[in-house]
């Protein structure tokens, strides 16, 4: 299996990070600067007291301060309760800080991709959007909250150990410098490779993420299929291209650090040689020397754990580096993000009056409202073809109109067009006499607000994790009693009163505690409660019992009467006491009429049709 095609192509072999990951961290940072930048100080002011200690003893040792042994002990003392108090106040409140910061950044980079076109998720493996918000999110969150206080406190050392050394004796100061900027020559000689090994190892990762939840999914139907064999195999290939990857990395940092070792031993040496001789010319006092190098050796150590460290942010930003792509993708035309979005990118987004507005307002304040549609062109991408063709037709308010057609023909397509879930290349679509607003023009209707005028109950019931009330009132607008109503219109007030939890009670992924009659007639509750004008059924009895089946025919016929109705029907008995009927055929209107005529026409020609029967 090729590398290139299972590694996400994004900027594998760049050795250097757009300017806009450093945007983000700025972006993600900004609000807690101020707090910040003062317990940067404390921390600062930490480490300068604790390393404090060396100098005062040197100073002690060449006579410069005379104090007794006993009051030696208790400036020692002192300097260090209170360097380590405010070291350990640094490490808490910036570490907290940090992961807030961090959290944000996974905030925001969330609100905008629940706003992607739908495209995206099409061609998008799942693998790599979890893994965008697991292990390259993971990556950033470690090591941006306490590693990245510990990268401080090295920064602080090397500070407070420059002053120190320069106070104790400037001479030590060329070998500082010496030992920086030899400790940088070896970072810069891996930095790109390191950078490249990382981008690899990110990417790595979602094919075998995708490819397991592909599994874990559709576990029942590998085993009846006995294909578990060809599903292990290509599992086992990813993991091990994975495991190449991570070993590449390993080396190439088990290389890099004991490159930084042996530099550290060398300018160490040569150090010790070079005191010895400062000492015999008389030009540093012996407690001088000490002071001298010990910070120098300790700057060595911290150099060397600065660049490794360095080495290992570098991981992070890769993780901010694939999470700000996400950041400023292009989201849905239409869709705008909301009020509180922090982070200031080019997307469209809600003034505070518009927001409350799109809350509040109504597409029409009557019960029910027209659908038109004309010459309406519909397909999933360019690259694909039209899956409607032409379509054109008016839904009158009030109206039950019944869709039939078989498996291909362009139904689901047209509630997807209904829904402007996918652009809209050619043609027009009106609800109430308004087009939804797809584009910066202040024409039409807003998008939000059109979406919530159509209420829809598809034929796998759509059911979310959380409580029952989350799930029933999707606004929070409704009280207890009028949700518990709505539950004994469709026959489940007295199965949830028996419940002790009633509306707390807690609904797993997908609604899978529930059966499926449960399921879809908790469906219809919750469009009773969102009293649209529209109302679309995509082959909701499709699949429940007759029981079941039976209220969702009497919705139509009860719940739902005055408002606009569109059915798409797995049995033909469903849709007789519709008022008229649209049959469709490989994306085009094959007649529409009244119900009797058109159905009659419809299983006239699938009894001729053996080879392709109907399945509506």
């Amino acid at each position: 299996m090729a590398t290139d095609r299972l590694m996400e192509k994004e900027s594998l072999g760049a050795e250097t990070y757009n300017l806009r990951v450093y945007e983000t961290l700025h972006n993600a940072y900004r609000p807690y600067m101020k707090r910040i930048l003062s317990v940067l100080f404390v921390g600062f002011l930490g480490r300068l007291l604790l390393l404090g200690n060396a100098n005062v003893i040197g100073w002690w040792v060449d006579g410069k301060i005379s104090v007794e042994i006993h009051d030696l002990l208790w400036i020692l003392t002192a300097l260090a309760v209170v360097g380590t108090s405010f070291t350990l106040l640094f490490r808490v409140m910036f570490s907290r800080l940090s992961a807030s910061a961090i959290s944000q950044l996974y905030d925001e980079v969330t609100l905008r991709t629940s706003r992607y076109p739908m495209s995206f998720f099409d061609a998008t493996p799942a693998g790599r959007i979890v893994t965008r918000f697991s292990s390259d999110y993971g990556n950033v969150f470690r090591l941006f909250g306490g590693p990245l206080a510990e990268f401080a406190s090295i920064i602080f050392d090397l500070i407070a150990m420059l002053l120190l050394i320069t106070i104790a004796s400037p001479f030590f100061l060329v070998f500082v410098i010496a030992i920086g900027l030899m400790n940088y020559a070896v970072y810069r000689l891996n930095r790109n490779r390191l950078r490249i090994l990382r981008r690899e190892l990110s990417s790595s990762r979602s094919p075998s993420i995708a490819h397991f939840a592909e599994t874990t999914q559709g576990a029942s139907t590998i085993r009846s299929f006995r294909r578990e064999r060809e599903f292990r195999e290509r599992f086992d290939g990813l993991d091990a291209f994975f495991l190449k990857k991570k070993k590449d990395t390993v080396k190439g940092l088990v290389s890099f650090s004991f490159q930084m070792n042996s530099l550290s031993a060398l300018l160490l040496l040569i150090t010790g040689l070079s005191s010895v001789f400062l000492i015999s010319m008389g030009w540093v006092s012996i407690g001088a020397v000490g002071v001298a190098f010990s910070f120098i050796a300790m700057s060595g150590n911290s150099m060397q754990m600065f660049f490794e460290w360095l080495a290992q942010l570098e991981e992070a930003l890769i993780g901010v580096e694939r999470l700000d792509r996400y950041l400023r993708l292009p989201i849905e035309e239409g869709s705008r993000l909301p009020g509180r979005a922090a982070f200031p990118t080019a997307h469209p987004r809600y003034t505070p009056e518009e927001e409350i507005l799109s809350e509040r307002k109504k597409l029409t304040t009557g019960l029910s409202a027209e659908i038109e549609i004309k010459d309406l062109w519909f397909r999933y991408r360019e690259e694909l073809p039209w899956v409607l063709k032409g379509v054109s037709f008016t839904v009158h308010p009030g109206e039950r109109l019944g869709i039939v057609g078989r498996t291909g023909s362009g139904k689901s397509s047209l509630i997807q067009a209904l829904f402007r879930l996918y652009p809209v290349e050619k043609g027009d679509i009106k609800m109430a006499g308004r087009s939804a607003r797809m584009t910066a023009t202040p024409e039409g209707e807003d998008l939000k607000i059109y979406r919530r005028s159509i209420a829809f109950i598809a034929q796998d019931p759509v059911l979310f994790q959380g409580s029952l009330r989350i799930n029933l009132d999707i606004d929070g607008r409704h009280s207890d009693e009028e949700c518990e109503a709505a539950l004994d219109r469709v026959g489940l007030g007295d199965w949830v009163r028996q419940n002790p939890d009633r509306l707390n009670l807690r609904i797993e992924e997908r609604g899978k505690n529930l059966s499926l009659g449960e399921r879809q007639l908790l469906c219809m509750a919750r469009c009773l409660l969102q009293d649209a004008p529209v109302i679309i059924m995509d082959e909701a009895t499709s699949a429940v019992d007759p029981q079941s089946e039976e209220i969702l025919v009497k919705a139509t016929e009860e719940f739902f009467e005055g408002r606009t109705q569109i059915l798409i029907a797995h049995r033909l008995s469903t849709l007789l006491k519709c008022d008229r009927i649209l049959w469709l055929d490989n994306g085009e209107i094959k007649a529409i009429g009244p119900t009797q005529e058109v159905l009659a026409q419809f299983e006239q020609t699938a009894q001729h049709d053996s080879k392709n029967p109907p399945l509506l």
